[in-house]
């Protein structure tokens, strides 16, 4: 059986291997996806173990989407374009970094939101997500406003994405008055941050005391619980909100078909975690 994991931490919530191993077991491969608690200090064996065991892929999510390029061999565009990886492909011995979360962000976006050619998005976070969301949404030609908690990464996040993509990013600092200074022409609020993941799902990422843009749709990267509290936030806001789980799936079917070559069976891999997710919410 060959194997591929997820590295990250924490990791023991996520329904990556739910969706996998759906995809390896409909298309009849002898393969097992597995999900591996892993810090910065584990990273590097865990990618020389992958070498030595001939692993096909693996994913890598937070804190270790940056991380882990200096231990490959390759970057694929997707990658150098976001400066972060979240599937490594194992050609070979000859381990290339790819990044599937900024276009099964967008894949996901499109399939539910006419994305305008121009606006204001605002970014909650600056990590290796947000750098993912950042990219596609530059791509898409709107203007960016980063409120993380890190300015020095937001700095470097700005920074990245005006150079690839001549786009216009603002950073402003996590405190109540950069929430209150989003103007009310926004058109799209991502959190790109883990605030509100269960077990802690009463934190929210957007304090309760500032009221949304009144036209902006939510986008909550986090998909558990189902419905996160600002999705709620939202929804009692009168506005539309969308979670994560669409996300999950676009990026985890691009990266099954890197590593197998082969079209994702995207209808099961969508049962499958429409299934888990009541589990988790019953």
């Amino acid at each position: 059986m060959k194997r591929v994991a997820l590295l990250g931490s924490p990791v023991a919530h996520s329904l990556s291997p739910v969706i996998q191993n759906t995809a390896f077991r409909v298309a009849g491969l002898d393969w097992c996806y597995e999900a591996i608690e892993t810090d910065a200090e584990g990273l590097e064996p865990a990618i020389q173990r992958m070498r030595a065991e001939v692993w096909p892929g693996a994913n890598v999510t937070i804190p270790l989407k940056e991380a882990v390029m200096p231990l490959l061999d390759e970057l694929d565009p997707s990658a150098v374009e976001v400066s972060a990886v979240n599937t490594v492909v194992n050609e070979g011995g000859h381990l290339v970094g790819h990044n599937t979360d900024s276009s099964g962000f967008m894949r996901d976006l499109r399939a539910l939101w006419r994305v305008p050619a121009q606006g204001l998005a605002v970014i909650l976070g600056a990590g290796g997500a947000a750098r993912a969301v950042a990219a596609g949404l530059a791509r898409q030609g709107l203007e960016l406003v980063l409120i993380a908690r890190s300015p020095g990464r937001a700095g470097m996040l700005a920074e990245d994405i005006r150079r690839t993509h001549a786009a216009e990013v603002g950073v402003l600092p996590w405190i109540g008055e950069s929430f209150a200074q989003v103007p009310d022409h926004c058109v799209l609020i991502v959190n790109a941050t883990p605030l509100g993941t269960a077990p802690a799902d009463q934190d929210m990422p957007w304090p309760v005391e500032v009221p949304l843009p009144p036209g902006a749709v939510v986008y909550d990267l986090v998909y558990t619980p189902k419905e996160t509290r600002f999705r709620q936030y939202a929804r009692q806001s009168g506005l539309q909100s969308i979670p994560g789980g669409g996300m999950l799936l676009e990026q985890g079917a691009l990266s099954y078909e890197r590593w197998t070559g082969r079209c994702a069976p995207r209808r099961q891999m969508r049962a499958a975690l429409r299934r888990a997710l009541e589990r988790l919410d019953a």
